[in-house]
């Protein structure tokens, strides 16, 4: 039997080659395929990088300890360097504080009160900074290679604040006021000062 297809050409059913439907089937599966192995490696990447950090730290951890034992080594080594200098000078006798206190009692205000002195001392303490050391909230950030608490007795606050005041414009000393009190109905004040031995302080008024 013969068939005759009588429809117009654009109507017709076209019928096409069966190897298309394989590609359409094929091409999407293989860019999956890409993909996958893409990001498999991406993984596996990230997974040895990991695994690489995670020795990497376990290695650090092993070693930490050591680390800190040796870094506290090296604190107490300059600890006892500080501490070998400091007995050389001695031993030397390169710390004499007798210049930095003759210095001081220059500063003094003179003058007698009933046959007495108008501000005296009780109690004189030096004591070494060594290193010379800075503090910007002592002795005006002045380097002090020694500091000096005195305390005693004075006639009347003027006479105090003139001492304090001669130590400020010096520029061998600096002083930290720390109290003054009054003695019963007197005019006689008991006070405590620090005062700062500068380094390498001269003479010239500031």
């Amino acid at each position: 039997m013969i068939n005759i297809n009588l429809l117009p050409k654009n109507l017709r059913r076209v019928r096409e080659p069966g190897y298309w439907r394989l590609l359409a089937i094929a091409f999407p599966l293989l860019v999956f395929g890409v993909v996958f192995i893409f990001q498999l490696l991406a993984f596996q990447t990230v997974q040895n990088l990991e695994r690489d950090v995670q020795v990497r730290v376990d290695q650090l951890n092993l070693l930490q300890g050591a680390i800190d034992e040796r870094n506290a080594l090296i604190a107490r080594q300059q600890q006892l360097n500080r501490l070998i200098d400091i007995q050389r000078a001695v031993q030397e006798n390169r710390i004499v504080w007798t210049e930095q206190i003759s210095g001081m009692l220059e500063t003094l205000p003179s003058g007698t009160i009933n046959g007495r002195p108008v501000i005296d001392f009780r109690n004189l303490n030096v004591r070494a900074v060594a290193p010379p050391r800075e503090d910007a909230t002592r002795f005006e950030g002045a380097s002090v290679e020694a500091e000096m608490t005195v305390s005693g007795n004075v006639d009347g606050t003027d006479v105090l604040a003139a001492f304090v005041r001669s130590l400020e414009d010096s520029t061998r000393y600096g002083v930290l006021f720390q109290n003054a009190s009054r003695q019963g109905d007197t005019d006689i004040f008991s006070y405590n000062l620090t005062i700062g031995s500068i380094t390498g302080g001269g003479d010239e008024s500031r």
